[in-house]
């Protein structure tokens, strides 16, 4: 038997808390809720699933710092396939 999805939320938000983890609540799918956590080098993306499924995904840093430039770049990178898609 699955936990119910409410109690499977907080559970995890707690354990954020406690361990000093910070976190926000969103909704990014149709069938859950989403805690989007922040530690040093890394981004967390956890699901909760309407059926109280839990979906994690880890974006880990490689540790290099980059300048304005390689950000100006990366923005249009992102805003020429936006171009190319409408």
């Amino acid at each position: 038997m699955k936990p119910e999805p409410f109690a499977k939320l907080m559970e995890i938000t707690d354990a954020l808390k406690k361990a000093q983890i910070h976190y926000r609540v969103a909704q990014h799918r149709y069938d859950g809720i989403s805690i989007e956590a922040t530690v040093p080098g890394e981004r967390w993306e956890i699901d909760v699933l309407e059926d109280g499924e839990v979906d994690f995904e880890r974006f880990v840093s490689d540790g290099n710092v980059t300048g304005e430039e390689e950000m100006i770049q990366a923005i249009a990178k992102w805003a020429e396939s936006a171009e190319r898609t409408e």
